[in-house]
């Protein structure tokens, strides 16, 4: 069952867009990391209603979690009778759009249900639960599923030696599926050869590096259709929509982001003098 904001139950459903409940709220955090066979889901329940948890800590209702992935068929249910839940996936089983479906549903029967958070449209008697009943409803969640979607952005990026560019000049060319840094072959040479030391690679990601990353999210913000099939368009959109953030935000604040904070990184190997 998807969540429909419009769609309408016999009894009252704690759920986003909705008056049944007054003044609680149920959430779901959602976060997925892949690694090198798996990738693993980390999904946590926030929920405000004492009544409701009362019938988790009963055994008579539990979160779950539907993961349903159109491209492979799967359809997986989670359950918890606790505010997390963890799983893993095969790496092959999650490609694409991946939706979750987050509820709180009934298992056993529960005679009598009252709370003092639920409309007052609805009465004062009691309600009736049965196996099944959902409780609470959060959003659908969708994430899209690319293994470079799990990488640094950089990975969409290359540096390439341009003939044409001298001495510090250089350019950025998006016309590739790998947006372009290209700079002098004096340069390039120079930059091939610092890369091996952390330091420098850590100058290199917050000057080219940020600078190229700023300018291809500005690219996106203008509009971006031109380069909606090249392939560090889509790696950038699908980062910034797993992650929630907008890509109305300033391009430097999505690039610090995108970037896990590099500064932070200038701060350990080249501020201190550490190394490694």
């Amino acid at each position: 069952m998807k969540f429909d904001k419009n769609k309408a139950f016999p009894y009252p459903v704690l759920r986003p867009h909705c008056d049944d409940y007054v003044d609680v709220e149920f959430q779901t955090t959602v976060e997925f990391a892949i690694e090198q066979d798996k990738i693993s889901a980390d999904i946590s329940y926030a929920l405000s209603s004492e009544e409701i948890l009362e019938q988790i800590v009963l055994g008579n209702a539990k979160y779950v979690s539907v993961v349903s992935c159109r491209d492979t068929y799967l359809r997986k249910v989670l359950s918890s009778n606790t505010g997390e839940i963890k799983a893993d996936f095969d790496v092959g089983s999650l490609r694409g759009e991946v939706r979750v479906d987050p509820y709180i549903v009934v298992t056993k029967n529960i005679p009598e249900f009252k709370s003092q958070d639920i409309n007052s449209e609805f009465g004062k008697d009691a309600f009736e639960f049965s196996p099944g009943d959902v409780l609470a409803q959060d959003e659908t969640q969708v994430f899209y599923f690319d293994r470079d979607m799990f990488k640094p952005v950089t990975s969409v990026f290359e540096l390439v030696k341009n003939d044409a560019l001298s001495g510090g000049e250089w350019i950025v060319g998006f016309e590739e599926d790998h947006v372009q840094i290209q700079v002098s072959p004096q340069m390039k040479d120079s930059i091939d050869g610092a890369r091996n030391n952390k330091s420098n690679q850590v100058i290199l990601l917050n000057s080219l590096y940020f600078a190229a990353v700023v300018q291809a999210l500005q690219k996106l913000k203008d509009g971006g259709s031109e380069y909606e099939d090249k392939r560090w368009a889509k790696v950038i959109s699908g980062q910034l929509s797993n992650n929630h953030w907008d890509i109305s935000h300033d391009a430097y604040v999505l690039a610090q982001r995108l970037m896990k904070y590099p500064l932070m990184l200038l701060d350990a190997y080249v501020f201190k003098g550490g190394d490694q």
